[in-house]
């Protein structure tokens, strides 16, 4: 039940326990929460003491004391994720569930992590220890922002128009979110940390490409105004592509799955030189070509291609145990690209009660991971739009909505133990994670080990074959307290 994520909450993936490393999951069905919802008095002050009004503080994450993971929120189990919003004192009372459910297992909840945002401060995410007494956690936060830099852009078409419907991508851990309308058309923000962020204005299109600025390298310094006024935006680069040949046609639930980074230098989230990155996935039709009506127009682009029983090769140097793809350079107004495949692996399990008899409930999940150009990674196959991020930013805080979804129709994740038989497909061969599975059901586990008290199988992954494997359950081990 591990997964890698995000750090910063715009590109964090919802899921319940879902933990910094390898990525895994739980089937929700498993979970509950406990009637424990708690409230923390988040106090937000500016640097001279004052109280911060109108600021939206959200939690979104978690970490237990059974498991040291960073789980994030599950709003099928806890209800949406919302924004709390600070009133007049500066207090913002936010919840949380103090103690969670998984099968026989109690988790306590030991540190809540939300984030703070307001458009004259500096966006903060604070992990927030709930202290050693746990059945009577700290009930208050005081938290201290700091004054940000401002920001102010306008934008114009190829010929010369005003572009009003606009918002702001920058690169780094302390981008804003929240951007105000002047009132003439342009977009401010007062909330930017001081520091050199790569930036591009971008405007989503209901009919046509999505149109892009060329990369703005801003450096903003504390106390210092930064406002530019005519700022290009043109539609972005079509990329046409295909994949091998080795893939039999029709290809068949088939997705590209791309990260674009206008000018690559440093980690996407890093503090020093973060590479701006823009995220965009489409499907593969059934005669295996794709297309990406516009992305930015220069840099590179990393794609990953999955479809029933093939992933894309790994070409990528640094890619370590992770599917990373392959990365193409960006030139002229259109890209074609080729996309190398390669065979993924299958594992059959067949699955028995302690008495002998087939079990014929629950699921079963691997755990294969894919890595971002420029960092992040998540469950292989997960996929997620930059342009969504826009869309929202152009309405009210009031008015946004949950901006991603955990996709859970994935080949090797939660898949149905029907008559003591699940299959698990579209195994890569040498993504970690990828090489054991684990049983979500509320009665039984795998087999559990020495310091693995959840249960886990391990099997061969061969490309292009079916590994079969049989493994009786066990009754939950209800060790964790």
């Amino acid at each position: 039940m591990l997964m890698q994520v995000f750090r910063p909450i715009r590109l964090a993936f919802v899921l319940l326990l879902t933990f910094v490393g390898v990525a895994r999951g739980d089937d929700s069905e498993t979970i509950s929460p406990a009637d424990s919802m708690t409230e923390i008095r988040v106090i937000l002050r500016g640097a001279d003491g004052e109280p911060v009004m109108g600021a939206a503080v959200r939690p979104y994450a978690m970490r237990t004391v059974e498991i040291q993971g960073h789980g994030f929120w599950d709003e099928k189990l806890l209800g949406p994720t919302k924004d709390y919003f600070s009133d007049a004192a500066g207090v913002a009372a936010i919840r949380y569930p103090a103690r969670l459910q998984i099968g026989t297992v109690s988790l306590t909840t030991k540190l809540v992590t939300f984030v703070v945002r307001h458009s004259d401060y500096v966006q903060e995410v604070v992990d927030f220890e709930l202290g050693p007494d746990l059945d009577k956690p700290a009930a208050e936060a005081e938290v201290q922002l700091k004054k940000g830099c401002e920001l102010q852009f306008w934008a114009v078409d190829d010929d010369g128009g005003a572009v009003t419907d606009f918002g702001v991508v920058m690169a780094g851990p302390y981008a804003p979110e929240f951007w105000a309308a002047t009132g003439d058309g342009g977009r401010r923000t007062s909330a930017v940390n001081d520091g050199i962020w790569q930036t591009m204005l971008v405007a989503p299109q209901e009919n046509g490409p999505t149109q892009f600025s060329g990369l703005l390298p801003l450096s903003v310094r504390p106390s210092q105004a930064v406002k530019l006024r005519g700022v290009q935006l043109s539609p972005g680069i079509i990329v046409r592509g295909r994949i091998s040949e080795n893939v039999p046609r029709p290809v068949l639930n088939g997705k590209i799955i791309t990260t674009t980074a206008p000018k690559p230098v440093g980690d996407a989230w890093g503090e020093k030189s973060p590479s701006l990155v823009w995220h965009e996935w489409t499907t593969i039709a059934p005669d295996g070509t794709f297309v990406l009506p516009s992305i930015p127009r220069s840099g590179q682009i990393q794609i990953i291609a999955v479809c029933d029983d093939f992933v894309s090769e790994t070409t990528l140097p640094d890619a370590g145990p992770f599917v990373m793809g392959q990365l193409f350079d960006i030139d002229g107004l259109e890209l074609e690209v080729t996309v190398k495949m390669e065979p993924t692996a299958t594992a059959e399990l067949t699955i028995r009660k302690p008495d002998g008899s087939p079990l014929d409930s629950g699921t079963v999940s691997s755990f294969p991971n894919m890595r971002y150009f420029k960092g992040g990674s998540t469950h292989l196959g997960q996929t997620m739009n930059s342009v969504d991020l826009v869309s929202i930013q152009l309405l009210p805080p009031q008015q946004w909505k949950p901006r991603f979804r955990r996709e859970t129709d994935l080949p090797f994740l939660q898949r149905p133990v029907v008559n003591g038989v699940a299959i698990l497909r579209g195994i890569p061969v040498d993504a970690i994670g990828g090489n054991s599975a684990v049983l979500q059901h509320p009665d039984f586990q795998f087999p559990s080990a020495e310091g693995n008290n959840l249960g886990e199988v391990g099997f061969e992954r061969i490309a292009g074959q079916t590994t079969k494997l049989s493994v009786t359950v066990e009754p939950h081990q209800p060790t964790l307290k």
